[in-house]
Parts: structure tokens; sequence; C-alpha cells
């Protein structure tokens, strides 16, 4: 089934702000089933591409999820991410998705804390559509503050996903 032509959108804006280096894989659970497509924009850009219409229960909005860095467990912990709040509810910020990385994975961190970008991207189908910046935290993070992980994420991040909708 192809994806809707509003998540192509998203897929093609982003492409042209990582100067065409894209591609899109499934990710899907344990058992081998509920794809989550992500795409890799610039070889080190991760973000969801249709989670905005995933009905997750999330404050107002229509968001995307995404890391960014050149470890390649980071789609993974996107998908892993979604399918952690599927079974949850979400109110505050920010959010901390526990457990998301594998334990099998080499890495000091285990979760993946996300606060929302300004910058809005408006689809055919009048949603405006904001990421979840993501970072990786350890354990003795779980407790981030929004301010900390904002800070983090300025740093991490294209300057373009702080700009405000126009």
């Amino acid at each position: 089934m192809a994806p809707p032509d509003h998540h192509k959108e998203v897929a093609k804006f982003l492409k042209e702000k990582f100067e065409g280096n894209a591609s899109i894989s499934a990710y899907r659970d344990e058992g081998g089933e509920r794809p989550v497509p992500i795409g890799n924009f610039g070889g080190s850009f991760f973000s969801t591409i249709g989670a905005f219409d995933s009905n997750l229960s999330l404050p107002d909005g229509s968001f995307e999820f995404a890391a960014t860095g050149d470890e390649d467990w980071l789609p993974n912990v996107l998908a892993s991410s979604i399918y952690w709040l599927r079974e949850r509810n979400c109110d505050s910020w920010p959010l901390v998705c526990e457990d998301v990385v594998k334990q099998n994975v080499n890495s000091q961190y285990r979760h993946m804390a996300f606060t929302p970008s300004p910058f809005g991207l408006q689809v055919s189908t009048g949603q405006v559509v904001h990421w979840f910046l993501g970072a990786p935290i350890k354990d003795s993070e779980i407790g981030i503050s929004q301010g900390e992980l904002l800070a983090r994420v300025r740093l991490m991040y294209p300057k373009w996903l702080f700009s405000e909708p126009v």
C-alpha cells in the first residue's frame, strides 16, 4: 500500500532540507508487525514519516519523531519509542521513553527524551506537523528537565527546527 500524499510531502520536505540524500525503511516490532516508516536524511538525521497520523495519546498537535547522530541504532529507537507510547499517555514535557535503547546495543544510553520543536510544516491536509526532537539519555538522566533537554537538542539539531511556524 502506497503512503498517503501528505506523508510523502513530509519526506520530500526533509529530502530537500538535507540536499537530496534520503532513504526510507520500515521498522517493525519484535513480531515483524506494525511497520513504522523512518527516513534517513543526510546520513545523520532520522525522522518518522507519518507518525503524526498515529493517534498516540500526546498533547495536542501533529508530531513526527526525530533523532540525529551517527549511531546505527537511532532509527530503531524511534520505532521503539512509538511502540512504547502506544501503551501510555503523555501530557507534559519532556517526554521520556524508557528502555527503548535495546540492552544488546553497546551504548551507555537506555532511554530517549523528546521535546517539541516550534517549527511547523503545513501539509495539504491542513495539519501543521512539528517534530519531537530526541536525545538519548542515561539512567542517571531520567529526570532531565525540559530546560536541560531543550539546551541539549539546540546543540544537536539544525537551527531551522527552532524557528516559529510561518
